[in-house]
């Protein structure tokens, strides 16, 4: 049987060390590529385990374990997939690796500053938010002034009391949301980034205990949604756009349909 994630990975590596002559010495040697030692080391694994990925003795390597070797070996995203899809049967298991984390913030901010003056920002599968335009950071009291890495849309709907101030229908958005998270990560619910966030959610909020453990599944979608504001109550119709080749979803909030006084 063909060793087909073994072989990409040995290719990989010889070529991971070579580089082009300088145009001044055509016949400069080129190095040699890197060592299973050298990779093993700097992916964090055991030379012994990267061995056995190599000889095919190991199929079915985790998500750190190829996001560690695609990032050793210096990946291309197409490159990145195609590893992803050599270990096993989770095509969708490389959504989010198709651009480094820079560039891919990079064309989410330019696609949420185009829609201005409407509120959008967009969300990887744990509801990160990787992009926001100012009017979008402004639905969530306090997010303009944490950082970005801190600005998690539903850890702020379960744990920071603001959220049930601002959203009129707080119980049904954060139900959905826990709804989607399960829906956003069907494909690996083991996945050790996911149970981390998870477990913290769990130990913060026993209502997300609770509908976590309801085994919840629903995506996002459009509705309407009323939201406090100091001119009072403002409806909002909202639409989910989802960019599933990069494992995520932008909201765009359409101008208020309505309001009325608190």
């Amino acid at each position: 049987m063909p060793n087909e994630l073994g072989e990409f990975l040995r290719a990989r590596r010889t070529d991971a060390g070579l580089a082009p002559p300088h145009h001044d010495d055509a016949n400069r040697r080129r190095s040699t590529g890197l060592r299973r030692e050298e990779v093993a080391a700097a992916s964090g694994i055991s030379v012994d385990y990267y061995t056995r990925l190599e000889q095919g003795r190991e199929a079915h390597p985790s998500d750190s374990v190829l996001n560690a070797l695609a990032r050793v070996l210096c990946l291309p995203p197409d490159a990145c997939e195609h590893l992803y899809r050599l270990r096993g049967p989770h095509p969708l298991t490389a959504r989010g690796q198709r651009d480094d984390a820079g560039l891919l913030r990079e064309r989410m901010t330019a696609i949420v500053t185009a829609v201005r003056p409407n509120p959008a920002y967009v969300l990887d599968r744990l509801s990160n938010m990787v992009a926001a335009n100012a009017e979008g950071l402004d639905l969530y009291s306090g997010f303009a002034d944490r950082e970005p890495q801190d600005r998690n849309t539903l850890r702020y709907l379960m744990t920071d009391s603001r959220a049930q101030q601002i959203f009129v229908e707080w119980e049904e958005i954060a139900r959905g949301a826990v709804a989607h998270l399960r829906a956003a990560n069907a494909d690996d619910l083991q996945d050790p980034e996911l149970h981390t966030f998870v477990t913290e959610l769990q130990a913060r909020s026993p209502l997300f205990a609770e509908w976590w453990s309801g085994h919840l599944v629903e995506r996002r979608r459009t509705s309407i949604t009323h939201i406090r504001t100091g001119k009072g109550i403002v409806a909002r119709r909202h639409e989910v756009f989802y960019l599933p080749e990069d494992g995520l979803r932008m909201t765009l909030w359409i101008t208020g349909t309505s309001s009325e006084s608190l």
